[in-house]
C-alpha cells in the first residue's frame, strides 16, 4: 500500500508542478520573421533555463493533389522556433506528417488543446507535446492516432488507433497502441504519454 500511495503522490507531483506557463499567441502577433506552411492552430511562447521559444503547430485542410484530380491531400506541420533578443528566431526542430493520395474522407488534425509544454523531469529543458489524427477512409473506422513529444533534439512518439463513438455507442475494435517509443523515456513522460493516450484516443464522429 505505501509503494502505491508513493507512486501516486510522484504522479501528482509530475502533473501539477511540471508544467511550463504557456503565454498563448494570437495568429495576428506572430513574429512577421519566421516561416511556416499552412494555417495557424495553435500558438504558444514559453520559457525554460536554455532561453525563450515559440510553438507553432498548422494545419493545410483538404488540398486538390498536384497533377492528379482525383486525389486530394493534407498536411501537419509543427515548429518550435528559439526567440533572441536580437537577430531573427531560429528553427530548432519541425514536425510534418500528411496524407496523401486519398480520393475518400480524409482526417489531417491537430487535436484542439493538445499543443502541451512541460518540464516534467525537472531538468530545466522544456518538453513540448502534441496529438493529432490521420486518416483516409470510405466508412466508420478508426483513424490513425499519435502523440509525439520533442525535449530539444531528443524525440519521443506513441503511435496507434483510435476508438470511434458514433453517437452513444463506442466500437471496441481501435484504441490500440502499435508503437511506443516512451517504453524506453523516463518515467515521467511514460506517465504523461499515457495520460494524455486515454483522454485523446476517444474520437467522436
Amino acid at each position: 500500500m505505501r509503494t502505491i500511495l508513493s507512486f501516486t503522490l510522484l504522479f501528482i507531483n509530475s502533473w501539477v508542478y511540471g508544467q511550463i506557463k504557456m503565454q498563448p499567441v494570437a495568429n495576428a502577433n506572430l513574429p512577421k520573421n519566421i516561416s511556416f506552411q499552412g494555417k495557424s492552430v495553435q500558438s504558444v511562447k514559453y520559457q525554460d533555463n536554455t532561453g525563450s521559444y515559440l510553438a507553432i503547430i498548422t494545419q493545410t485542410g483538404i488540398q486538390p493533389q498536384k497533377g492528379d484530380d482525383e486525389f486530394k491531400q493534407a498536411h501537419l506541420y509543427g515548429y518550435v522556433y528559439q526567440l533572441r533578443e536580437v537577430g531573427a528566431p531560429v528553427l530548432l526542430w519541425q514536425l510534418h506528417d500528411m496524407v496523401t493520395d486519398c480520393s475518400l474522407d480524409m482526417v489531417a488534425n491537430f487535436i484542439p488543446g493538445s499543443l502541451t509544454i512541460t518540464d516534467l523531469d525537472k531538468n530545466g529543458k522544456a518538453e513540448v507535446w502534441v496529438a493529432y489524427r490521420l486518416s483516409c477512409r470510405g466508412d466508420i473506422s478508426p483513424s490513425d492516432f499519435k502523440i509525439i513529444m520533442h525535449e530539444g533534439a531528443t524525440k519521443y512518439a506513441m503511435r496507434g488507433i483510435s476508438m470511434i463513438k458514433v453517437g452513444n455507442a463506442i466500437q471496441h475494435d481501435g484504441g490500440v497502441i502499435t508503437s511506443d517509443e516512451f517504453k524506453k523515456a523516463p518515467l515521467s513522460f511514460k506517465v504523461y504519454a499515457g495520460k494524455l493516450w486515454n483522454k485523446y484516443v476517444l474520437e467522436t464522429m
